[in-house]
C-alpha cells in the first residue's frame, strides 16, 4: 500500500476531517489532500506527527513513506524491477552486483535481525560499531539499553566529510537527528534515560536555537520526557572574532525519558560529586572541574548536583576535534545506567562513553561513521585493562 493510501485509509478510520490533520501538521487543505493524493510527500517530522495522531506505528508509517518515495522516482522506469532487487540487495547488506546476463532469479531481501544486544553476550568489552547511527541502531532490539548518552555532530562546525551528520540547512539537521532519536526511543527500556548533550550555532549572526528546536520536536513528536536541561559550563572555548555578540562558553545537557518511572541512583549520583569536589579542594590542576558553588550541601547524603556543570574541554590529537570529558559522561552513566546494565552511545567518536561504562562494570555499544574514530575508541580501550582488585 502506498503512503498516499495509507493515511487516507487512517484518517477514515480515525474519523478525521482533512482539515482537522491539516492545522495539526502546519498545512493548509489543498497541501493535505495533495498528500493523500500521491501529488507530493509531507516531511519526515509531518509523517512522525501523523502518526501520533492516528495512533499507530511511526516507524511503520515512515517506512511506508520513504517506500513512496523510492516509488515515485523508480516506477516509470523500464528497468525499476532490476533496480527494486539492486535496493533490497544493498538494504539487506549484500555487495554483489547483478550483471546483464544475471539470470537467476530475484532473491528476497532478507528481514533486519535485531540481534546486537545479544550477540554480545555478558562481556564487559564495549562493542563498537563502524556506520551510520540509525542504520546500526536498527540492529538493536526494542526495549534493550538501560541509558543512553551522546554527542551528536555539531551543524556546520565540522566539515572534514567523516561526520554522521551532514546536513547542509538547520532543518534538514534537526530531521536527521530526529530519525536516531526515534531509533533510540524504541531500543531504550520503559525506566532508561536519554542525555543528549548539543551545542548551538549561528546564521549569519544570530542564534538558532538548534538543541531545543530538537528537543521540543523529541516531546511533541515523540513523546520524550524532559527532565533536566544541564548548562555545561566549559570554562575555556576557541577564539571568537565576533565584536557584537558574546563569547559561547557553554552547551546543553538535555535528560529525556520514556516516562516518570525512570531508574535513577541519587545516592551514587551524590556520591560521585562529593569525590570530585573533595579531589578539587585538593588540587586545582584537574583537567575536569566541577565547582562546589554549583551544589547544594545536604548534610545526611553528601551533595546534591545543580543543573550548572563546570567542566573543562577536553582536546584530543585530532584536528578540528575535542574528546568529551570524563565527568560529562560519567554522572550520568552513574545516576541512570545500573550495575550490569548496557550503555549505547550513537555517536562515539574516539569512544568516551564505552570507556567510562567498562571502566565501571556497565556493557556498552558505540556507533561511529568514522573509521578513524572507531580505530581510536577500539585502540584506547583495549589499552586501558579493567582491573580486578
Amino acid at each position: 500500500m502506498l503512503f498516499s493510501e495509507k493515511i487516507k485509509q487512517l484518517r477514515i478510520s480515525s474519523g478525521k476531517l482533512q482539515k482537522d490533520l491539516a492545522k495539526a501538521i502546519g498545512v493548509d487543505v489543498p497541501a493535505y489532500s495533495r498528500y493523500e493524493h500521491g501529488e507530493r510527500r509531507p516531511k519526515r517530522e509531518q509523517v512522525l506527527r501523523l502518526a501520533r495522531i492516528f495512533k499507530t506505528d511511526a516507524d511503520e508509517l515512515v517506512a511506508a513513506w520513504l517506500a513512496d518515495e523510492a516509488y515515485s522516482r523508480i516506477a516509470h522506469d523500464k528497468m525499476a524491477g532490476r533496480a527494486a532487487v539492486l535496493l533490497g540487495d544493498m538494504l539487506a547488506g549484500k555487495s554483489g552486483v547483478m550483471t546483464e546476463n544475471d539470470d537467476k532469479p530475484a532473491a528476497k531481501p532478507s528481514s533486519e535481525v535485531r540481534d546486537l544486544v545479544f550477540s554480545m553476550g555478558r562481556s564487559s568489552m564495549p562493542h563498537i560499531e563502524q556506520g551510520d547511527a540509525a542504520t546500526v541502531m536498527r540492529r538493536i532490539e526494542d526495549a534493550s539499553i538501560d541509558c543512553i548518552v551522546t554527542t551528536p555532530p555539531y551543524w556546520r562546525r565540522r566539515t572534514q566529510g567523516t561526520e554522521s551528520i551532514t546536513a547542509t540547512t538547520a532543518d534538514d539537521f534537526i530531521n536527521e537527528l530526529l530519525e536516531t532519536m526515534a531509533q533510540a526511543w524504541r531500543v531504550l527500556k520503559p525506566q532508561g534515560s536519554l542525555w543528549l548533550n548539543m551545542g548551538d550555532d549561528t546564521t549569519d549572526g544570530f542564534v538558532q536555537g538548534i538543541p531545543w528546536r530538537v528537543v521540543l520536536a523529541m516531546v511533541d513528536q515523540q513523546g520524550w520526557q524532559l527532565v533536566n536541561e544541564v548548562v555545561w559550563n566549559k570554562t575555556t572555548t576557541s577564539p571568537q572574532g565576533s565584536h557584537d555578540h558574546l563569547r559561547k562558553v557553554h552547551e546543553f545537557m538535555f535528560h529525556m525519558v520514556k516516562n516518570d518511572d525512570f531508574y535513577y541512583d541519587d545516592d551514587q549520583l551524590r556520591h560521585t560529586f562529593a569525590l570530585i569536589v573533595r579531589n578539587d579542594d585538593k588540587s586545582h590542576k584537574r583537567k575536569d572541574k566541577v565547582k562546589e558553588n554549583y551544589l547544594q550541601p545536604d548534610s545526611v547524603q553528601g551533595m546534591v548536583p545543580g543543573d550548572v556543570w563546570t567542566i573543562g574541554v577536553q582536546r584530543s590529537g585530532i584536528a578540528h576535534y575535542c574528546v568529551a570529558p570524563d565527568m560529562l559522561y560519567r554522572l550520568p552513566i552513574v545516576a541512570t545506567c545500573p550495575r550490569g546494565g548496557i550503555v549505547l552511545d550513537p555517536y562515539c567518536g574516539t569512544g568516551t562513553a564505552c570507556k567510562i561504562a567498562y571502566e565501571m562494570n556497565r556493557r556498552s555499544i558505540g556507533i561511529d561513521i568514522n573509521p578513524a574514530y572507531v580505530k581510536r575508541a577500539k585502540a584506547s580501550i583495549e589499552q586501558k585493562p579493567l582491573s580486578l582488585f
